[in-house]
């Protein structure tokens, strides 16, 4: 690990900080269209379009729904220490920031607005991929240090005269 970086403590925290920011974005958007009423938009005006638009919803789950999911999965990746939760956190922000990355280009180019809250969760998911990659390298880093500085048999073999 490079002197000033962040330990994998820090990014497990950060990453948790993240989730749990989606999860308040996500969980405001889904209660939201359950109780059929329109998202307060701090920003412009089109967060009703995008919320009813025909791109809200995939395989009849609102995106919204998908969003809890991912940030609770990322929030759970940044509670689980070691592998499994670096390869959760990680799997999960890569399908969200490409999932994201569709949503976007669907406000943009398909439905033409443009939601404050979808541009926030697009952000989030961003930062929590750059938080769970950052995670991986520290720990595949500080693996590598290990391997390279822990005693091992020798290259050459015993040496002469040596008996065995």
């Amino acid at each position: 690990m490079s002197r000033g970086a962040p330990g994998e403590g820090v990014l497990r925290l950060a990453l948790g900080a993240v989730a749990l920011a989606g999860l308040g974005v996500a969980g405001y958007l889904t209660a939201v269209r359950a109780s059929g009423g329109d998202p307060a938009c701090v920003l412009g005006g089109d967060c009703t379009t995008v919320q009813e638009s025909e791109y809200a919803e995939l395989a009849g789950v609102p995106v919204a729904v998908l969003g809890l999911l991912a940030y609770g999965a990322l929030l759970v990746a940044a509670i689980l220490p070691g592998p499994l939760g670096r390869a959760l956190g990680l799997f999960t922000a890569i399908v969200g920031v490409g999932f994201s990355a569709w949503l976007t280009y669907a406000e943009i180019f398909l439905i033409e607005a443009i939601c404050a809250w979808c541009v926030a969760s697009a952000v989030l998911i961003t930062l929590a991929l750059i938080l769970a990659a950052a995670r991986a390298r520290v720990a595949a880093t500080r693996e590598g240090t290990a391997r390279r500085s822990a005693p091992g048999p020798s290259a050459t073999g015993p040496s002469p005269g040596s008996s065995r």
